[in-house]
């Protein structure tokens, strides 16, 4: 048994296609049924349950698939150590990311990155934030770019910017045609709130609180773009970072007015490593572009990367 019948028969699982497994693999349609059928053989039981067009593993294919990919994982993870005993740039990179994040300040410095170092093996994984902090203490991730970073005992954080937050809202609302507004004036209005357990939800209700100030939560979601896309049907209003709605705003399909009392709203970003952990040389360059400057100043929001 190789680790590419492991590769394929874990694409195999990921993708419920051997034609997509075949494709992802540069190998033929056959050549994957052979192998998974070999693997059977070999292990003395049934892998993929195959019927009605679907394709989905067993009890025992989700076991093999499980040590599959930690097998993989910790290959991939040698190479890069091996890789990155050197100073040149290069290995294995693994950073994951929020959504809200990753669609609207990371991924500049993703391709800019990318362009610069072709070398590395860069792998982003676009995911919810639980993930990430569990990712990053296991090792299968070495880092992460989150929003309202929290503390925790085995990962330190590295300040990366803070986001101007706004209020954002239907173009037809009535708030919509301000030029700022105050946390009051959104008191008992209809509310489009991500889900509670998403440090972003809790950063704005403390920031509420402090505000003396109720809001009536309509609707909840785990990512943004259905957030907003509920705000454009006016469904409620919102708080959410200015970036993330600034192409809506061009378009016309959203309205955002900022408050006040600014320097106050504003969510923070932080880049999450496992503590004590020493970064290859792909790691330190990845975290100096993301950073800015090496003197690691913290700022509103970084420079834009062309």
């Amino acid at each position: 048994m190789n680790l590419d019948v492991m590769k394929t028969f874990c694409d195999l699982v990921d993708t419920s296609s051997f034609s997509k497994a075949a494709e992802a693999n540069y190998i033929s349609q056959s050549a994957v049924s052979q192998q998974l059928a070999k693997l059977e053989r070999d292990l003395s039981v049934q892998l993929i349950s195959r019927g009605a067009g679907l394709v989905a593993p067993t009890e025992a294919g989700k076991a093999f698939y499980n040590g599959a990919k930690e097998i993989l994982r910790r290959y991939e993870h040698l190479l890069g150590e091996v890789r990155s005993a050197t100073d040149a740039v290069r290995g294995v990179l693994r950073v994951g990311t929020i959504y809200s994040v990753g669609f609207y300040l990371l991924e500049p410095y993703v391709r800019k990155f990318l362009q610069t170092h072709h070398e590395v093996n860069l792998h982003v994984e676009y995911t919810r934030w639980n993930r990430i902090y569990s990712a990053i203490v296991s090792g299968e991730m070495d880092l992460g770019v989150v929003a309202c970073p929290e503390k925790h005992r085995s990962i330190e954080t590295v300040p990366l910017a803070d986001e101007q937050l706004v209020l954002v809202c239907s173009p037809r609302h009535r708030l919509a045609k301000r030029s700022q507004v105050r946390a009051a004036d959104i008191a008992g209005e209809s509310f489009v709130a991500f889900e509670a357990n998403i440090p972003t939800r809790r950063h704005i209700e403390r920031m509420l609180r402090a505000e003396k100030v109720e809001v009536d939560v309509e609707m909840e979601f785990d990512n943004i773009e259905l957030l907003k896309r509920a705000i454009e049907v006016d469904a409620g209003v919102s708080i959410l970072p200015r970036d993330n709605v600034e192409r809506e705003a061009r378009h016309g399909e959203l309205c955002y007015v900022g408050f006040e009392d600014a320097d106050k709203w504003v969510r923070p970003v932080g880049i999450l490593r496992r503590r004590g952990k020493s970064p290859g040389p792909a790691e330190k360059q990845f975290l100096a572009m993301l950073r800015g400057t090496a003197d690691g100043k913290r700022t509103k929001k970084p420079a834009a990367v062309s």
